[in-house]
Parts: structure tokens; sequence; C-alpha cells
């Protein structure tokens, strides 16, 4: 698609896209809408729009926000509303997750997957209890609704849509776990797994456990069913590892389908005798959340993992050291990226082939980079996503300094470092 549209046509498309998925998740969400309640018990567009920041070019950012606010007033639950006050709703739906994309993106370390994670996770927290304090002082104020029944949910709404959601695209959009083409056994493999959690999945969460449950005693039931729901969870890292980021986020999204359908027929492990209304959900959402971030730490350590030196088990070296004088136009390159290999040495010292496997988004920031570099003698750090032949888009962290040779011309002494993408996609 990228080799047929105009860089505009590209990115329209692609906010479509975006919009299209903020509003299906959106549907689904609202059905777990609490007529009791102003929101849905769970947001999984908030995730969508978190990982669409995450994603998006900054000046982006404002179409991306007008459009999700028309998107919210589509989806819109009560039409007996004011259309300001349905308006009102729908932007102050938006600035916790530009919040915690600002967050991650600004102050997360470039390179450092489990930095990038855990900024990640104190930002949703974080940002989460604020804007459910915000909400829920408004209803106080406004409705006079009790603090306590519109804080806890419109929290526990945010976050776990949050994370799962953002766990889930990522995924789909970071293929940086499984770029070869995928061996035939190793899809076969894939496929008998899948079906292995569709079909075992929807066994357990259909109470069809209660079949075999005649060599048990009665009381026992409810801990068997929840013995047995650990077992979707296992099958979703197995198909996460067979297949890679994206064999995970098809799992993720597989089994939260199948918990999220059986759940609105009140059906599965978590409906058990004792449980107030609503609770049972709570629990659903917990246990897919709890699932996505597992997902998440085991990306980050089969990430760690690949880039050790089979033989020597260090660090595998990421790093390349370029010399770009900026009179004669000349760059040498010490030596290249490992993932960049597949790369001749003429296209890496050409700055015009270079800059045509640059992603269309960045080519004005990395041209920048080199060319206005004024008076400075320390260049700005930047990131940006790099084409190779197998048609991957690595990203690529560049610094370095300005310095004078010995026949006073300016040469940029750089470095670039493999940095990969966000690691829970």
């Amino acid at each position: 698609m990228k080799g047929k549209l105009s860089p505009f046509m590209y990115q329209s498309v692609s906010f479509a896209i975006w919009m299209l998925i903020y509003y299906l998740s959106g549907l689904v969400s609202l059905q777990f809408d609490d007529p009791s309640l102003d929101f849905s018990i769970v947001w999984f567009p908030a995730g969508v729009a978190t990982a669409a920041f995450l994603c998006a070019p900054w000046r982006q950012w404002p179409a991306f926000l007008l459009g999700f606010v028309v998107v919210n007033l589509f989806l819109s639950t009560n039409p007996a509303e004011s259309f300001l006050l349905n308006l009102l709703f729908a932007v102050l739906s938006m600035p916790s997750t530009m919040a915690i994309a600002w967050i991650v993106r600004r102050f997360s370390r470039e390179g450092d997957d489990l930095h990038q994670i855990m900024m990640w996770l104190v930002a949703t927290v974080l940002v989460s209890v604020v804007d459910a304090l915000v909400l829920s002082s408004g209803l106080r104020f406004f409705r006079n609704e009790a603090f306590s029944s519109t804080f806890w949910p419109g929290l526990i709404a945010d976050v776990t849509g949050i994370l799962f959601a953002t766990t889930v695209i990522m995924g789909f959009l970071n293929n940086h776990l499984r770029t070869e083409t995928m061996h035939r056994n190793v899809m076969i493999a894939g496929c008998f797994v899948w079906v292995l959690l569709v079909l075992i999945t929807a066994w357990i969460f259909s109470d069809s456990v209660k079949y075999i449950t005649d060599a048990f005693y009665l009381h026992r039931y409810d801990i068997l069913r929840f013995a047995a729901a650990c077992i979707p969870i296992m099958l979703t890292v197995a198909l996460a590892i067979i297949w890679g980021n994206r064999g995970g986020s098809f799992a993720l999204l597989t089994l939260g389908a199948i918990v999220i359908w059986f759940s609105m027929q009140k059906m599965g492990p978590f409906f058990i005798k004792g449980l107030k209304t609503g609770e049972p959900l709570l629990i659903a959402q917990c246990y897919l959340t709890a699932t996505a971030l597992l997902m998440v730490f085991i990306r980050v350590l089969t990430r760690g993992a690949q880039r050790l030196d089979n033989r020597t088990g260090v660090q595998s070296a990421r790093d390349a050291i370029y010399q770009l004088n900026l009179t004669t136009g000349e760059l040498y390159w010490d030596h290249t990226l490992d993932v960049l290999d597949d790369i001749t040495i003429g296209e890496l010292t050409d700055k015009d082939k270079m800059l045509a496997r640059i992603h269309p988004d960045d080519r004005e920031k990395f041209q920048r980079q080199w060319n206005d570099i004024g008076h400075v003698h320390q260049l700005p750090t930047i990131s940006f996503r790099f084409k190779d032949n197998h048609g991957r888009w690595v990203t690529i962290t560049d610094s370095g300094n300005v310095l004078i040779n010995n026949q006073s011309q300016p040469v940029i002494v750089g470095n670039w470092r493999i940095s990969g993408t966000t690691t829970f996609g």
C-alpha cells in the first residue's frame, strides 16, 4: 500500500482505520454499560486512543483528537442529554490518553524496554486516578452522586481498557519479535495451538466443566473452574512464543472475545454464588488485564534473549559510528548495525538512497538533523523509522556532535543505535 499511495493518502487511510477501530471498540465496551452509571464499566477506546497517540507524529495529534471526539459523540449513550453536555463528556475523555502517551514518549529511555513498560504502567495508573478524581468530583458537585460509586468504576474502566487494548494494538503494529518468513511447521504448530485456545476457552467459559465434575465433590466445582481458567492463559503465551508479537496479540484478542461473549451471557468461572452484581465482570476484566500484562513482560524477555550473542552470551552490538563531512558530503561508517547487514554499504553512504528508506513522517526531522546545524556543537537526539530489505520498519536513535577537522571543515561524528519500537507492542 505504501508504494502505491501518496503519503497524504496513506496517512488518510491510516487515520480512517484508527477511527474505525476506535468506534468498534466503543461498541464492544457499551455492551458492558451499567444503566446506573454515566459510563461503561470498561472502556477499550481509551486503549485505542493511547496506542494512536503513541504511534502518531506530534503534528497529527490535533487531527486525532478531533476525530476521536467526533466518534465519541456517535457513541454517546445519552441522546436525551443536550449536545453541549455530550460534547463535554466526549472532550473530557481524551486528555488522559494524550497525557499517558506524552509521558511515555517524553520520559521513557530509548532502547530500554523495561523502562518503557514501567513508564507506561505508572503513567496509566497515575493519570487514570487523576481522571477518575476529576470525573467523580464533577458528578458529585453537579449531580450529587456518591463519590465512591463513580470513582472506582471509572478508574477500573480506564486502567483495564488502556492496558488490554493498547497491548493488543501495539502487538499488531510491532512485528519485531518474528520478522522472517514463517516456516510451514511453525505455522501449523501455531494454528494447532490457536484451535486449542478457542475450543478450551469456549469449553471452560461455557460452564461445560460441570460435565466432568461427577468424580468431584460439588463444593469443588468452583475451584476446578478457577483452576481451568489458567489453561487459556498458557495457550495464549504459547502462541505468542510461536508466532511472535502479532500472534500474541491475535491470541489475546481471541481470548478477550470469548471471555467477553460468555461474560455478557453471565456464564463462566467468574459467575459464582455470593458475588454482587457487576463483580463477576470486574473479575473478568482483571483476568484479561493480567493476561495482557503477562504478555507484555514476556515480550520484554523474548526481545532481550534475541539480543544475546549465542557465542559469548553477552549483549550483541547494536551501534554504528559514522562521520559526515558537511562540506564535501562524504559519509563514512565504522561498522553497520547488525539488523542492517543486508543493506549494501553503497546505500548507507548515499544520502538520497538512505533518505528513501526513511519513513515519510520522519524524513523532514532526519534532514534537519544533518542540514540545519547552525552553530551547535551537540546535535539533539532523534528517533526515526528505517526500512530494511525485508520491509520492516526499524526504529533507530541518532545522536552526534559537530567537530572541525584539520582542514577547518565541519564534520558530524554520530552514532546510530537500534532501539526497536515500543515494547508493549
